[in-house]
Order: C-alpha cells, then sequence, then structure tokens
C-alpha cells in the first residue's frame, strides 16, 4: 500500500533534523546482537561456523538515526535531504532489514530487531535515485519504495515504511508545501526542448539589454540525469534536474546582466563543469555557454561570444532613456 501526503509548512514536526528543524530521534540505547549458525557437509561428516548477520535492537520508543552519502546537497543548491524511516508503531517486537540502493549498487543494508514503537531513519544525502527496500520475514513481508530527485527539494520531505497491526507493510510520503523558487525538476523530451528564464521574460525591447544561454545539449542515443546550478554572487538562484533524452537539449535563459557561476554534472557518471559568465557577456555581442553530454555520459563545456563591435552611441542612449 503506498501513500502520498502533502502537508502545510507550519505545525509539522519531522523526526528528522534538517535546517530550521530541532531533532527529536535518539540514538540512545541501541546495541548490537549476533548469533553463530552451524552447518553439516554432505562428507565426511565436517561441521563449518558461520556467524549470522548482526542484528541492531532498537528498544521501545527509539529511533536510531543513520546518514547515506557525503552530504553534498548541504554544501551547495536549493535542496534538501531526503528521509527514509523503516518503523515499528505495533506494541509486538519485530525482526526486519531495511536496504537502500542506487544504480542497482547496494549503499546501505542493516538488520534491525525493533521493540515497540521504535524506528529507524536513513537521510539521504546526495541527490540521486534511490531504492528502498525494507522486509519483515517473520510475516513474509515485504515494501519497495524509489526516491527519485523531484523528492529532493526545498521542503521537509520523508518517505516512511511501517508495520501494521494486520502484518502487512504501509508505505507513505510526507513534505511540507512551502514554495520552491528557482527549484525546476522536468524532462527534456527526446528530439525536444526544455526552457527556463531566469529575469525578464520576455526581455523588454529597445532597453539596450541582452541576454547570455546556457545549451546543454545530448547528441546520444541515451538518456541521462543533469543538474544545472547558477550562482549570482555565491547565491544560488536556480536548481535544475533535468531528464535529457536522447537528442534532446536543455536550454536556461539568463536575462539579467551579472557575474554567474554555472555548475553542470551528469548524476550517472559523477561528470562536473563549470563556466563563469561576467557582465561582459550580455553586452551587444550573442554570447552562450554550450554544453554536450556523449554517449557515455562524459560532459564537455565552453563559453563563447561574437566579436562584432557595439554600437556605443545607441547604447548610450538606450541607457540614459531608463
Amino acid at each position: 500500500m503506498k501513500r502520498r501526503t502533502f502537508l502545510a509548512s507550519t505545525g509539522i514536526g519531522l523526526a528528522t533534523a534538517t535546517a530550521g528543524c530541532t531533532s527529536q530521534a535518539t540514538w540512545s540505547r541501541a546495541r548490537e546482537t549476533g548469533s553463530d549458525t552451524t552447518t553439516t557437509t554432505s562428507e565426511g561428516g565436517q561441521t563449518e561456523t558461520k556467524q549470522t548477520p548482526e542484528q541492531t535492537l532498537i528498544e521501545a520508543g527509539d529511533t536510531a538515526e543513520r546518514t547515506i552519502g557525503t552530504g553534498s546537497l548541504e554544501e551547495r543548491g536549493l535542496r534538501k535531504t531526503h528521509h527514509v524511516t523503516f518503523g515499528n508503531p505495533t506494541e509486538e517486537p519485530h525482526q526486519g532489514t531495511i536496504t537502500v540502493s542506487k544504480a542497482d549498487e547496494t549503499v546501505f543494508e542493516e538488520s534491525v530487531e525493533f521493540e515497540a514503537n521504535a524506528s529507524i531513519a536513513t537521510s539521504l544525502t546526495d541527490l540521486n535515485t534511490y531504492t528502498a527496500r525494507m522486509t519483515v520475514p517473520e510475516l513474509d513481508a515485504t515494501e519497495q519504495v524509489t526516491i527519485d530527485p523531484s523528492q529532493f527539494s526545498c521542503n521537509v520531505t520523508r518517505t516512511t515504511v511501517s508495520i501494521q497491526g494486520d502484518d502487512t507493510l504501509d508505505s507513505m510520503s510526507i513534505s511540507t508545501r512551502m514554495a520552491c523558487p528557482g527549484v525546476v525538476t522536468e524532462t527534456a523530451p527526446a528530439d525536444g526542448l526544455a526552457s527556463h528564464t531566469l529575469g525578464d521574460d520576455p526581455i523588454p525591447a529597445d532597453t539596450g539589454k541582452h541576454s547570455h544561454t546556457l545549451m546543454l545539449r545530448n547528441p546520444s542515443d541515451e538518456t541521462w540525469t543533469t543538474r544545472i546550478l547558477v550562482e549570482n554572487e555565491s547565491i544560488v538562484q536556480f536548481d535544475g534536474v533535468y531528464t535529457v533524452e536522447p537528442e534532446s537539449t536543455v536550454l536556461i535563459i539568463l536575462s539579467e546582466s551579472g557575474t554567474y557561476s554555472l555548475w553542470m554534472s551528469v548524476l550517472e557518471t559523477e561528470a562536473i563543469e563549470t563556466e563563469q559568465v561576467t557582465p561582459e557577456n550580455f553586452d551587444c555581442n550573442e554570447s552562450s555557454t554550450r554544453a554536450e553530454i556523449n554517449a557515455v555520459g562524459e560532459l564537455t563545456a565552453n563559453t563563447v561570444s561574437t566579436l562584432m563591435a557595439c554600437n556605443t552611441e545607441t547604447n548610450s542612449t538606450n541607457e540614459s532613456s531608463q
């Protein structure tokens, strides 16, 4: 069973600390337990002792906290960590396992022994697509949820899987509903275009103002997930995540003159490119930053401008009339 709930940004308390929130979770009395199992071979009656996976005991009412990733979301951008919780809100003890993976690689796994009203909370601190799988063998119950990049926004978000009183598992996503200006998650369709403008759109005519464009192309037959950050005076103004399908283009238009840092990455390959844009890129010349992803996910970028002479008299007249 899967549900998604959106809660008002006021009057909500989420257990794990994020910016502006106070943590209510503890990891005070949890401990690890393990046991040995003995197996007998078919030849010679020899025995082999194997250590079963250790289990973390989480006592009644407690929450064990785990952090997954490098914390890159805290370093830059407008998006926040997403939290995944596996809980036992019943009065009966249960044993279970939580596994988190990305790109078919397991990045976290832990077996837990829940007492009543106990839980384990994991924080995903890097932007990516994750699969979280929770199992309770004694109940023959499994629940699997996917966390995609759109679930990392400026809001506090959490996906919770809970053991129910009828011995099933239930999943639910909750989020605050704060507006997230500058946070865009979109698909650039195959042979198509995804476009976004920062500043005046369209640029007022006869003002002498010019724009700078960032054009990211994917001429390959592969689909890639890209993240684009635009910073102005060290302040992030735009945090875009795009699913870039084959032969598609992402176009970001900067319509206001200034000094910008452009940061581009490919999530699947961790390729990164950066470019600087200065006020000179907004003069009468055409100026653009052009980036491209190849078939293996490598990223290249460069900034180019035409070198035509500008009519300074016309520009001065336009500026004085503003």
